[in-house]
């Protein structure tokens, strides 16, 4: 929905909210290339010019001059090519479609009769290839389009020029942290056009059509937010005083767990600069485990079973590179998950890993959780968070003031966000170790876990939402910071290689 509402820049809703709009790191690096291909400025020039249109994070500043130097780095397979600043548009397409682009870097030969279109990427080029749609209108658009500049305003049409005789066409992938080109197309216009048969017309006519909205990450972008029926109202659910004067950010759990740890760490990653490390052993086997039941109770009807448990170290997505110690401790834990599984015959309404949004109009935040289960037992909601530790049992646990995610569940149902009684609704916690399992329930009808919850989610939620610098805090996190490559603060404190077993965060910690 978000895409379909993004296609129709005429639409504007009735009600459009102060949002926080931080810097767009791909399109910083654009504006760098653009006054080196265009203007003819030195590097070091251009991006003196660029960084000082607008205060940035430093880390931001650091990734900017390392991506838009890693790009000019690249050299051209044809160094005759020249960059184009028009864009190169196709009108009148069908399917309601009435123009057709792909944003990226183009450039000509002197002749105009071969095109390189280039789609940018901050990094992971080999993680997540461009799909078969993607590729197919890129060259299409690169084939067929005519040059254009872009409107003075976003809501008029393309003013497109006279089609150019263009024979052959290249899309090439970059990859900015690696300063990488890989090519995705190279053939004629009549190549392209036959590939965005097979691949883009129906996909460009699915994403202008689009109905179905799915709440999480693209909310805050969408322009149709405050009127969406899937974005619920929760003022208050954070725990802040009302203040309208703020803009609307989002938040998750896990953004203020790394917020806790360091806020330049968080603020980096929300911009999703490119990360390394980021999984230590703990949090792969939680990630391997959490899929390994994703599914399982995607195709099962009723509870799981000992047989359903792996019985081989092998049993892990390899993506997660278990090692056979890790392998081993993973298979050990989802044995005693049985013994604790909430599926049964009469289990319903049960959704898995569903994205959920809250607008908390006091704090002008939205709240972003993602449960690893949440189901109805006799009417009233259940919302259970799974947990993987090697560590073992202690005594005396607050799950609602140890876990924040618990805080957050216990003051969602405690508020009958998710509709029905409040009454018989519960929050559950499942604990899995290599010598046990733990099931921790918490009842959020109950006012004293109610304000527990309160009292956690605005301790955590506070700092972070009244902090507009993001500054970095130097120390032992640096070690395993995720983004640490781009903090220059980072830096002065000389950490030592990256080692798996003091890596941060001994559970898994899911978006919530």
């Amino acid at each position: 929905m978000h895409l379909a509402v993004k296609s129709r820049p005429g639409l504007k809703p009735a009600a459009w909210p102060s949002r926080d709009k931080p810097p767009v790191p791909v399109r910083l690096v654009m504006d760098v290339c653009d006054a080196v291909e265009f203007d003819r400025r030195p590097v070091d020039e251009a991006l003196r010019s660029v960084l000082a249109k607008q205060p940035l994070h430093d880390g931001l500043a650091t990734f900017i001059k390392h991506a838009a130097r890693s790009y000019l780095s690249i050299r051209e397979p044809e160094p005759s090519m020249l960059p184009v600043a028009h864009w190169w548009v196709v009108q009148h397409v069908d399917q309601g479609v009435r123009e057709l682009w792909a944003w990226g870097r183009r450039y000509r030969s002197a002749d105009g009769a071969v095109r390189e279109l280039r789609l940018i990427r901050l990094a992971n080029m080999l993680e997540r290839q461009r799909s078969e749609a993607e590729v197919a209108v890129a060259a299409y658009t690169a084939a067929y389009g005519r040059p254009a500049p872009w409107p003075d305003e976003w809501e008029k049409k393309f003013f497109v020029r006279a089609r150019e005789e263009v024979s052959r066409v290249v899309v090439a992938d970059i990859d900015l942290t690696e300063g990488l080109r890989r090519v995705l197309f190279d053939g004629t216009i009549e190549d392209a056009a036959a590939l965005y048969e097979r691949h883009g017309r129906r996909a460009a006519g699915q994403v202008l059509h689009g109905q179905k909205r799915r709440p999480g990450g693209d909310c805050l972008k969408c322009r149709l937010v405050l009127a969406c029926d899937e974005v619920m109202r929760a003022p208050g659910l954070l725990g802040l005083r009302s203040d309208r004067r703020t803009k609307l950010r989002q938040v998750s759990i896990t953004d203020l767990r790394y917020y806790a740890s360091c806020p330049a760490q968080h603020y980096l990653q929300t911009l999703r600069l490119p990360k390394v490390n980021e999984y230590a052993t703990p949090a792969r086997i939680g990630q391997a485990v959490h899929c390994y039941l994703e599914m399982l109770h995607a195709k099962a009807r009723g509870p799981c079973q000992h047989a359903d448990m792996p019985g081989d170290i092998r049993w892990a997505d390899p993506r997660w590179e278990l090692d056979a110690d890790a392998a081993e401790a993973g298979m050990r834990m989802l044995a005693h998950h049985p013994s604790v599984c909430p599926l049964e015959e009469s289990t319903s309404d049960l959704r898995i890993e569903e994205t959920f949004a809250f607008h908390d109009t006091a704090a002008q935040t939205l709240v972003i959780a993602k449960p690893d289960l949440v189901y109805r037992d006799d009417g009233a909601w259940v919302w259970r968070e799974i947990k993987t530790t090697r560590r073992r049992q202690r005594g005396g646990e607050d799950v609602v003031t140890e876990f924040p995610q618990v805080a957050l569940a216990t003051a969602i149902l405690g508020r009958g966000l998710l509709g029905g009684p409040v009454d018989g609704s519960r929050v559950e916690l499942e604990i899995l170790r290599p010598a046990g399992a733990d099931l921790i329930m918490v009842d959020p009808s109950d006012p004293q876990e109610l304000d527990k919850a309160y009292a956690v989610l605005r301790r955590r939620a506070q700092p972070w939402r009244e902090d507009n610098t993001f500054a970095a805090a130097p120390g032992e996190n640096c070690r395993t910071c995720p983004v640490s490559r781009w903090c220059p603060s980072a830096a002065e404190t000389d950490p030592p290689p990256f080692s798996q077993e003091t890596a941060r965060g001994a559970d898994r910690e899911q978006p919530a």
